[in-house]
């Protein structure tokens, strides 16, 4: 377990501040920040293993009655899952009710999870991705209030995608990766790749550039999340890609707060 409290930090005044909590078979990790200084005020991360996505529920209410600093009120709350079923619907096309008609054609059926969007203003479409119900039903019966996110939408989110230059980003679980592909003032593809080897992620990056007909020594990577659950992972990005750089916190966030803790938890510190 790692914990932060900022000197100033009072929890008594936590309805003027934002709860960020993100949530994976790792374990759980939340932020409290304070949007109108941008300061990190309150960090805990805990490592748990959870077998399945399923036990997700059980987990987060122990977690709801242990730690009674979620309890508080807030401005805003956000709860960062990182699916690996997701897709992006362009807005014209969304609709109530359409994720009944496209999951079907592009997941294997999954009665126990629920879908959820999120509005991608900068390219106007809908990130529609699965969560739980369990969970879903843990989280509206304990924080109603709570937004559900995906963190690839609060890193897009995050990205100036007004640059004709190619860039693409990178999110990393612990058996999967997100991508967001970005070129001519667009956002040109989104995906999800199962791996077992860095040399797999390479393999696939390089399968979705040349798709695009983008060069590798072109591009600027950036990458976040739990990039040393693969030993040698950040070596192959640095071996075959031009200068590829962690995706930075937005956030002040003291220095003596491991390096390795914000790009795991980067959702946390945008």
């Amino acid at each position: 377990m790692h914990e932060f409290v900022d000197e100033t930090f009072q929890p008594e005044t936590t309805g003027e501040k934002i709860l960020s909590i993100q949530a994976s078979l790792n374990g759980f990790s939340f932020s409290i920040v304070c949007p109108n200084q941008r300061k990190l005020l309150y960090f805990k991360d805990i490592a748990l293993k959870i077998s399945n996505a399923n036990l997700l529920a059980r987990h987060f209410e122990s977690l709801f009655a242990e730690e009674t600093i979620l309890q508080n009120n807030y401005h805003k709350i956000f709860l960062v899952y990182h699916s690996r079923n997701f897709t992006l619907i362009p807005e014209q096309f969304y609709q109530d009710n359409i994720d009944q008609n496209i999951t079907p054609l592009l997941f294997e059926q999954n009665e126990q999870a629920n879908w959820m969007n999120n509005k991608i203003a900068g390219v106007n479409g809908e990130l529609l991705f699965a969560i739980p119900e369990s969970f879903q039903q843990a989280l509206n019966k304990r924080l109603p209030s709570a937004q559900i996110i995906h963190p690839l939408y609060r890193i897009i989110e995050q990205t100036s995608i007004s640059e004709a230059a190619p860039k693409l980003l990178l999110l990393f679980g612990t058996d999967h990766f997100s991508l967001a592909l970005f070129g001519q003032n667009e956002l040109k593809l989104i995906n999800n790749f199962s791996f077992k080897h860095p040399n797999d992620v390479v393999y696939f990056v390089l399968t979705v550039l040349r798709q695009f007909g983008i060069s590798a020594k072109d591009i600027t990577v950036q990458f976040a999340g739990n990039t040393k659950a693969h030993a040698g992972l950040e070596d192959v990005l640095q071996k075959h890609f031009s200068q590829p750089a962690l995706i930075n916190a937005e956030i002040a966030v003291p220095p003596f707060i491991d390096k390795v803790l914000i790009t795991k938890n980067i959702s946390l510190f945008l």
